[in-house]
């Protein structure tokens, strides 16, 4: 596991010839690990365990051929209000017997909350 990249990232394998190409799409898992699901008429998924230097050996032993990081996603905006909470409830405590403290109907009694 790379401590530095605590999740996964997506890429896309790209091929530059005109016009540039979406060869496939792909993912580089936390711990190293890159699969790569390929785009056309016959579409198939590749997993590499030896990561994305593997990958890159086998599918882009030239420079026409290019992975491209997806860039991560921008965090939600701030919002202006406040998200409304619900007020905590507390219930009277139960005897020994277990009614209500407070009223005496089994516990818990929803009457006191009224």
């Amino acid at each position: 596991m790379n401590p530095l990249q605590p999740q996964a990232r997506l890429f896309r394998l790209v091929r530059h010839t005109n016009p540039t190409a979406i060869l496939a799409e792909g993912v580089e898992w936390s711990d190293g690990a890159a699969t790569l699901r390929w785009r056309g008429p016959w579409p198939s998924t590749a997993t590499w365990d030896a990561g994305i230097p593997a990958l890159l050996a086998t599918h882009a032993p030239d420079a026409r051929t290019q992975l491209h990081w997806t860039p991560a996603p921008l965090p939600p905006p701030p919002t202006d209000h406040t998200t409304p909470t619900t007020p905590t409830v507390w219930l009277p405590p139960p005897t020994t017997d277990g009614l209500c403290s407070r009223c005496g109907h089994v516990w818990p009694c929803f009457t006191c909350l009224q």
